[in-house]
């Protein structure tokens, strides 16, 4: 299995993770979180509203050391929300985002041939730290593993 494919179903088990939570929107709706792989979409015009709430599904990196290892992929998501409550508290909605996920994982820790590996790197999260009212950021770290392709069977070994 591909990192690009533990990205997809990363993308579909979060949209259906939180289907059923609705956070703020910039136009000042109810939506769920949009769940995009990689990047933000550009905006069609500089009038178009960002796609808040979100969360990216970003491949960092990956590697297989040898034809015994398994494939580790790195993973990180970037979440974002408007919150333009005056008491200035999104990053609650952000934390409550990274809570959700890190006990899906925890509790389902595999995506069809991909495991999430707790052991080694964990899961890591962080805040923003500057102030960007009304716009909250954080991010969610991870490591999943899945069975690396492997030398084809030769008829002379």
């Amino acid at each position: 299995m591909t990192a690009r494919d533990l990205q997809i179903r990363l993308q579909k088990d979060l949209i259906e993770l939180f289907k059923d939570r609705r956070y703020k929107t910039p136009d000042g709706k109810m939506e769920p979180v949009h769940v995009f792989r990689q990047n933000l979409p550009k905006r069609e015009s500089e009038e178009a509203e960002d796609p808040f709430p979100y969360i990216t599904v970003v491949l960092d990196s990956g590697d297989v050391k040898n034809q015994r290892s398994s494939h580790k992929i790195a993973v990180f998501f970037r979440i974002g929300i408007y919150d333009d409550d005056l008491t200035n508290q999104g990053h609650a909605s952000v934390l409550e985002i990274m809570e959700v996920m890190q006990q899906h994982y925890e509790e389902t820790n595999t995506l069809g041939p991909f495991a999430f590996n707790d052991d080694e790197d964990g899961f890591a999260w962080a805040l923003q730290n500057e102030q960007s009212w009304p716009y909250f950021f954080g991010a969610v770290g991870m490591t999943w593993e899945a069975h690396a392709p492997r030398r084809k069977a030769n008829k002379f070994v």
